[in-house]
């Protein structure tokens, strides 16, 4: 009998435990939505710094995503990016480049840079409520590059601005 007991209560650890990482999960989720500024001690944002693009007198700092995992990740789950912060998605090759919201916490501007390195399209102020939209530039792109909703306009990025790349 008190094997019994030891082997439920073994059971009901293991269910517990195995259920916490969702459970921490939908907390965060829910937590984000009030925009508790406890969740930063929790949840991974973006602070590594791999280079800067340079766009007119701005030095944009961002994190690089250079391959299919990191392409594939790219700001899904992260709470937050401190503002003036970017990620840049660096593909294999020119191509019709989508990009989609997929597990997005924050809303941010999507912009489309060619292998000349100029700004082609720009997307503002997608909201992670859009998924499962996937949003595509009309014309080939080599990289994106993903900002804080509204710093596209802050940085006075515009469709045929030339950047480039520094790399720490």
């Amino acid at each position: 009998m008190k094997f019994i007991h030891i082997s439920i209560l073994f059971i009901f650890c293991s269910v517990i435990i195995g259920l916490l990482p969702d459970l921490f999960r939908y907390t965060i989720s829910q937590n984000n939505k009030q925009n508790s500024p406890a969740l930063v001690l929790y949840v991974n944002d973006i602070t590594q710094i791999d280079g800067f693009i340079i766009v007119g007198n701005f030095k944009i700092p961002v994190s690089l995503a250079r391959n299919e995992t990191e392409r594939i990740k790219g700001l899904s789950g992260t709470h937050s990016m401190p503002n003036k912060y970017g990620m840049f998605f660096i593909f294999d090759s020119s191509d019709y480049q989508s990009m989609w919201m997929k597990d997005m916490l924050f809303p941010i501007d999507i912009i489309w840079i060619d292998e000349d390195y100029k700004i082609v399209h720009m997307e503002k102020d997608i909201s992670p409520d859009t998924y499962p939209k996937i949003f595509t530039a009309p014309i080939k792109a080599r990289f994106v590059l993903e900002l804080n909703a509204g710093m596209s306009t802050d940085y006075n990025l515009q469709t045929g601005n030339s950047i480039s790349l520094e790399l720490k």
